[in-house]
């Protein structure tokens, strides 16, 4: 007669990653975290290139809602050329187009201290700069624009209200303002070959809603 015995019980048996499941898991790891890090570097670039753009419109908008104030207040418009040493009309027969306007905001038709108000182009800062006279006193120079332009092209044109360029002088032509400037994506870099920058241009037309 045999007499069956009890098996002995083999110990728990724990299973664990091999060298490969870890290389696997970590390398994954790796590629998570780093697509994290990515979209967030990602988004902060769009964030800084938003701040640009809103800044190029906010002065763009500016410089614009300043000169179409003076323009339609205006009782005479000139344009020509022009610095802070004075300003010289076109002569006529010639397109009325320049990088100055002198606005008249009294009547010209005689009399004097006339106050006046000069938007003129300043080529060593490339800026356009705004000063005025109230009849007694000169303005502060202001600038009208942050940012430095680089038009292909005259600022200011008198035109008809066809569009035409007028070749005689006329008190209250419709003015055409053209500006174009850029503005670099990264501020802390100069323009350069290589160096990425934002081109913006604004061209429209005011026309003066006073009289003399």
């Amino acid at each position: 007669m045999k007499v069956a015995l009890p098996k002995p019980e083999a110990p728990d048996q724990r299973s664990g990653f091999t060298l490969m499941e870890m290389t696997f898991v970590m390398g994954l790891m790796v590629v998570l975290v780093g697509s994290i890090i990515m979209c967030n570097l990602f988004g902060l670039s769009m964030s800084v290139r938003q701040q640009i753009w809103l800044s190029a419109s906010d002065d763009a908008g500016h410089a614009l809602g300043t000169l179409m104030a003076d323009i339609r207040t205006g009782a005479s418009n000139y344009v020509g050329n022009g610095n802070l040493t004075g300003f010289t009309n076109i002569a006529g027969g010639n397109p009325r187009v320049g990088n100055a306007l002198k606005i008249y905001v009294g009547t010209t038709n005689g009399g004097t201290n006339i106050p006046w108000i000069l938007y003129y182009y300043d080529t060593t800062s490339n800026n356009l700069i705004r000063t005025n006279y109230t009849g007694s006193n000169y303005g502060d120079f202001k600038l009208v624009s942050a940012n430095p332009i680089t038009n292909d092209n005259y600022i200011f044109t008198e035109t008809d209200y066809l569009g035409n360029v007028l070749t005689n002088a006329n008190a209250t032509p419709i003015i055409q303002v053209y500006l174009s400037f850029t503005k670099l994506q990264n501020p802390q870099i100069v323009i350069a070959p290589g160096s990425p920058v934002d081109f913006y241009q604004i061209i429209t037309t005011v026309g003066s809603r006073n009289r003399p």
